[in-house]
């Protein structure tokens, strides 16, 4: 298992680019059971003024859930996601992901909040902002946010 990363504000996160598929918009609404045409069919997003299909928020909220998590490894619990969508992320480009720790508080039961801002863009225009708490371990051998009681869970 790998020990989770020692974050410091300003500290970057490794960049992320992932390929916008037609196969990977419609594969992430049909997996969230998102079944808008807006997500499948081309022609009727066309038709709603849009550029092409485009991807829905659950798979948004997915893949800044994993760009984080790639980060932080098994042991970062993601306590809260707030995302803004500007722009709409369709096929044929190529999503890059960037963020930064802005944020780090003090330790509350073995765990430290780490504040990450992220930023989606397409073709150098920024699609997507988000903001994420992250719970990671304070120490070492502090134990896993996932072990966290629920009463003691406060992101």
């Amino acid at each position: 298992m790998t020990a989770p990363p020692t974050p410091h504000i300003g500290m970057s996160l490794p960049k992320l680019d992932i390929p916008i598929t037609r196969k990977l918009v419609s594969m992430g609404a049909a997996a969230s059971r998102d079944w808008q045409p807006q997500h499948h069919d081309p022609d009727w997003a066309r038709d709603a003024g849009l550029p092409d299909i485009i991807m829905n928020n659950y798979t948004q909220a997915g893949l800044i859930s994993r760009f984080v998590t790639d980060w932080s490894g098994p042991s970062g619990r993601i306590g809260r996601l707030r995302f803004s969508m500007r722009r709409p992320v369709c096929p044929g480009g190529t999503a890059k992901f960037r963020g930064m720790v802005v944020d780090i508080s003090a330790e509350v039961d073995a765990m430290t909040w780490v504040e990450i801002d992220i930023e989606i863009s397409l073709d150098d225009t920024r699609a997507t902002t988000a903001t994420v708490r992250l719970a990671l371990p304070a120490t070492a051998r502090s134990r896993s946010p996932w072990h966290c009681p629920a009463v003691k869970w406060r992101p």
